[in-house]
């Protein structure tokens, strides 16, 4: 049974979020869903919110309320009343999608789960990325509504803060940061930018690694990537291992003995992982540190966190929050 309510909920700061795309996504949605609503945020954090209350105010499922009557009238419910499910459609780039997520992630699920689905409209899109690949948000929005399959997603947490597409520390954070100036880009655009204004710059900082207490990095490092998603800065396959609802976090650290420009042409295919001093692991727990004392340049989910602490460590939370694919990418994963 396809779904019978969608939110949708589109952040007009992320960077390619128009009034005309969402009015696009309406009328795509109205082809197979008549109940349709927007909600536009207005400041950081709030999509958490709108995404948690819809998850709460969503009606049970047919399966839940038969459950909750008598086996006669039980019987007649299942026959007699249409099931209802509502999708929550996060409109905007890796750090909207990490709110709605979130949101999502926190609700009381005692009206079943509300699932999650990505039109990308930001700077990076790599979780629509991980998720679909180069498919058009068109055709996947019209194919997972008519077709919902669900898949468990795994997310994270460091710094008391949920993760959905990623971590690093090293050149990514800070090309992240200096990508804000260059507003004369948009979109996946700005942060490539950004990167090819860096890399004659950047210097690598001395660092050690632990996954799950064992140590598998002590030294020059360029650049620490933690998560469940492939893809990071929109094309960069730096984790071309991962799975997103396998329980563990997938880790890759580039050593800093290595040419800035070449790793990052190398991670645009996952190419990188043939080099020596890459380092690939697998755990649920990862600590980064920077051992000079120095602040440790850390985002995740395109947001970088205040300059100040030296380290910073990512825990795993399995089958955090349901999310809609379309059936020929669940059968290929």
């Amino acid at each position: 049974m396809g779904a019978t309510r969608v939110l949708i909920i589109a952040n007009p700061a992320a960077g390619t979020v128009t009034p005309a795309l969402v009015w696009e996504l309406v009328r795509v949605c109205r082809s197979g869903v008549r109940d349709v609503s927007v909600r536009w945020t207005t400041g950081p954090g709030e999509a958490t919110g709108i995404a948690r209350k819809a998850a709460e105010s969503a009606p049970p499922s047919v399966a839940e309320r038969a459950l909750a009557l008598p086996t006669a009238m039980s019987a007649t419910v299942s026959a007699a009343a249409p099931a209802r499910r509502t999708v929550v459609v996060a409109v905007g780039g890796d750090g909207t999608v990490r709110e709605v997520a979130a949101g999502l992630a926190s609700a009381w699920r005692g009206a079943g789960p509300t699932p999650l689905l990505i039109v990308p409209a930001g700077t990076a899109n790599s979780c629509y990325h991980t998720l679909f690949g180069t498919a058009p948000w068109q055709s996947v929005v019209s194919s997972a509504l008519r077709e919902p399959v669900v898949r468990w997603l795994d997310l994270a947490r460091v710094a008391g803060r949920l993760v959905f597409a990623g971590a690093s520390a090293g050149i990514s954070p800070r090309a992240i940061h200096e990508a804000r100036a260059l507003t004369s880009h948009v979109g996946p655009s700005r942060y490539h930018a950004a990167l090819v204004d860096l890399i004659p710059r950047y210097r690598p900082y001395p660092g050690r690694v632990t996954v799950d207490d064992r140590l598998i990095h002590s030294g020059s490092t360029l650049l620490v990537n933690v998560g469940g998603s492939r893809y990071r800065g929109g094309h960069f396959e730096l984790l071309p291992r991962s799975l997103p609802d396998d329980g563990l976090l997938d880790v890759c650290v580039l050593g800093g003995e290595h040419s800035v420009a070449e790793m990052m042409e190398l991670t645009r295919t996952g190419a990188h992982l043939s080099r020596p001093g890459v380092v690939y692991e697998r755990g649920r727990r990862v600590r980064i540190e920077r051992t000079d004392g120095r602040p440790l340049w850390f985002e995740h989910d395109g947001e970088v966190l205040p300059l100040g602490p030296t380290e910073y460590t990512v825990d795993v939370v399995p089958a955090a929050v349901p999310a809609l694919a379309t059936p020929s990418l669940t059968a290929a994963a």
